[in-house]
């Protein structure tokens, strides 16, 4: 089985922090609009509230904490723990706003990564037959459009032309007990087409909601098998040595639904629900030349809550802080170290410096625990005794 080990920060598999103010309020709200060109990249028909040209750029780092706890293993596997076996990454996202001097039409473009994941453990971990080395990406480049229907009402759509990577490596089982694992490896890549439906509604100055549908992203890995002999000594005459192999891993169809309120002219409050429809990834799908096959993963749909607060200190200082939540999909019994997705609870924290009318910059500091990650496979289990990701961000957004 060759699928990618993840480590990160949102249920399922989709990434929630992109850089941007929402950010400091673990992303509560951001559905429902944001003050700058970062908008468009929670909600396409948000734009319809902001004007002129507004250009945002944000760069940051997610660095894991990441051990497994072996808490039973058979002889054949060992003890090790897989060591620290987080990698930290570089973050980042840029986005671009126009309104076409209309009070009906706006459009934008924007960058930024979907989902990511770096996993290496140390090769005499106990679940090295599930997973060693997992590198994963998914970016996307987006234009986005949005029509103003009426004062209150605002619909959008933002079309995704994503790029996914996926390098994966694990080892497969002896065949000469006196002899040392063979190492298997997979990597390939793809690119398509998503979307992202939007809609706003501001049902007072104070208050507005918004509503969006992201649609499912499924890349197809079509790259190469390897298995190479310890020493990097290629298996032996006659077995499959590479093999050009094709992999699939899907990324949820979303719905969410967000509100912003301004309770007054200090304070406001944020709220995001939503719903993720982790389901439909039933099995992942593994294929050669000559054979094919699939991994179940039993996985459910999942639920995503968040809720933020944003004080104004004065014109130019602003302070955010928020909590978000995403519920377990899938059972300790199902879970493996390919896929080792858990509960997940957002701890945020975040500011904002206004130097001038045009000019603002900020940033934002996110603890996300992943939980316990639970396994209880037949050959070994136990649960991840560290399994945190810190997540440091700063931005910087311009009106001209």
């Amino acid at each position: 089985a060759l699928v990618n080990s993840v480590n990160v920060s949102a249920g399922g598999l989709w990434l929630n922090q992109h850089g941007d103010f929402s950010g400091g309020r673990a992303g509560a709200g951001a559905e429902a609009g944001l003050d700058d060109a970062a908008s468009i990249m929670h909600n396409p028909a948000s734009s319809a509230r902001l004007k002129g040209d507004q250009l945002f750029a944000s760069g940051g780092a997610a660095i894991p904490d990441i051990k497994f706890d072996v808490q039973y293993t058979s002889p054949s596997l060992g003890t090790g723990n897989g060591g620290d076996a987080g990698q930290a990454a570089p973050l980042g996202s840029a986005a671009y706003f126009h309104d076409f001097q209309s009070d009906r039409w706006s459009a934008g473009v924007y960058f930024l990564g979907l989902a990511g994941a770096g996993l290496d453990y140390d090769d005499n971990w106990a679940g090295r037959y599930q997973a060693t080395k997992v590198d994963l990406l998914l970016a996307a480049l987006v234009p986005t459009l949005a029509y103003k229907v009426s004062d209150r009402l605002s619909l959008g759509i933002a079309v995704q032309y994503w790029y996914s990577d996926l390098n994966t490596h694990l080892d497969t089982p002896r065949i000469n007990q006196d002899r040392e694992d063979l190492r298997a490896s997979i990597n390939g890549d793809d690119t398509g087409f998503s979307f992202k439906l939007g809609s706003m509604y501001e049902l007072t100055d104070r208050t507005r909601f918004g509503l969006i549908y992201q649609s499912e992203i499924k890349p197809e890995y079509g790259g190469d098998l390897k298995l190479v002999a310890p020493g990097g000594q290629l298996v032996p005459p006659g077995s499959e040595v590479e093999v050009a192999a094709k992999s699939e891993l899907t990324f949820a169809e979303y719905v969410r639904f967000a509100m912003h309120h301004d309770l007054d002219e200090q304070w406001s409050v944020n709220l995001t629900i939503g719903w993720e429809n982790w389901s439909q990834l039933g099995e992942v799908p593994l294929s050669t030349s000559n054979r094919g096959g699939a991994i179940p993963t039993k996985w459910r749909d999942t639920y995503h809550y968040a809720w933020g607060a944003e004080y104004r200190l004065d014109k130019r200082w602003a302070f955010t802080s928020g909590v978000a939540y995403d519920t377990n999909p899938v059972d300790k019994e199902d879970r493996n170290a390919q896929l080792p997705v858990d509960r997940q609870i957002t701890y945020a924290f975040g500011t904002r410096y206004t130097i001038s009318d045009t000019l603002n910059v900020g940033g934002y500091i996110n603890y996300i625990d992943l939980g316990k990650s639970r396994i209880a496979a037949e050959n070994f289990g136990g649960q991840y005794q560290n399994n945190g990701l810190l997540v440091l961000a700063a931005n910087v957004s311009w009106a001209f």
